[in-house]
């Protein structure tokens, strides 16, 4: 027998308990096993031969893959051979592909979703890929230590590259489509609402979307960084420079946080960007025709509305 911890066969139970809290999917492209009705065929993959303080067949030593992802694995990009410094805890919230990709881009970039998926080796999706960039310009967002994005994306063609690749970044900038600023605007609405400790399940019942699609919002959120507040205080000086209407009394009575929330919900069932349906470019732009004239004035309404009710559950969580 081989002395490769991966040649070595994983106890039928652990293999069970590792299937099941994977959902039954491949952790580095999202394929679905047979058991949930998918094709691929998924094998346990030790992420470690010599674990530390733990068994080599310890569930937290085991990760499931589909049988080419699994392949590929062996023939991964190491942190060495990338062109930047990675810390350990950089390491931990990273896969494989992360780190090809971060190489491709070192000889190519800048460069496209498309153009990326076909340098790199593994078989994986074009959403998939995406994702993994969402990750790796928001790393600095989720590492505390990390003083810097990995890759980031150009303003004015979507492409993706190393920092110093990047002339115009779309970091941090207001878009003017009106669909991506809503979408960026309710990414940046599930990334405080998590980082506040609000319940994932709830979040994802008051926006109207799936649990999975709050991860992928947060990874979002991360990379583009929009200013969700610096949209606010415009908006409220507009209202304050177009209306006369007097502030509430200080003793009406308030919402609770989850009225408050569903004021958000609100907002968006009527002008809801979904992740399945919508076209997007390579920055998940989606690729929609400007409003008409009429429509502009409702969509800013509801931008501010969503705003001030985002604001008041923060001041409630402050409180509470």
């Amino acid at each position: 027998m081989s002395d490769h911890p991966d040649h070595e066969a994983v106890p039928p139970a652990k293999r069970e308990k590792r299937l099941k809290r994977d959902n039954h999917r491949c952790q580095y492209c999202n394929a679905k096993g047979t058991a949930i009705g998918g094709f691929a065929t998924l094998e346990i993959h030790h992420k470690t031969r010599e674990p530390e303080d733990m068994d080599v067949h310890d569930l937290e030593n085991l990760l499931t893959a589909c049988r080419s992802c699994h392949s590929w694995h062996h023939l991964q990009t190491t942190d060495e051979e990338v062109p930047v410094d990675l810390s350990e805890a950089d390491l931990s919230e990273l896969l494989p592909h992360d780190l090809e990709i971060i190489k491709v881009l070192a000889e190519m970039g800048p460069a496209s979703t498309g153009e990326i998926v076909e340098a790199i080796t593994a078989d994986i999706s074009v959403m998939a890929v995406r994702e993994r960039l969402y990750v790796l310009m928001g790393l600095d967002n989720v590492v505390e230590d990390r003083e810097q994005q990995l890759i980031d994306q150009e303003t004015d063609t979507g492409q993706w590259g190393l920092p110093d690749q990047i002339v115009h970044s779309e970091r941090g900038r207001i878009p003017e489509d009106t669909q991506t600023l809503l979408q960026r605007t309710e990414d940046e609405q599930v990334r405080q609402a998590l980082a506040r400790g609000c319940d994932r399940e709830m979040i994802a019942e008051v926006f109207g979307i799936v649990s999975r699609t709050t991860w992928h919002k947060e990874k979002r959120a991360n990379a583009y960084d929009f200013p969700l507040e610096a949209v606010s205080r415009a908006g409220e000086a507009g209202d304050e420079a177009g209306s006369g209407s007097p502030p509430p009394p200080a003793d009406a009575p308030q919402e609770s946080d989850q009225q408050q929330l569903e004021t958000v919900a609100a907002m968006d069932d009527s002008d809801h960007v979904t992740d399945a349906t919508s076209s997007t470019t390579d920055g998940g732009t989606p690729e929609a025709t400007a409003p008409s004239g009429g429509e502009t004035a409702p969509v800013q309404e509801q931008l501010v509305t969503a705003i001030e009710a985002l604001q008041a559950v923060k001041e409630s969580l402050a409180r509470a």
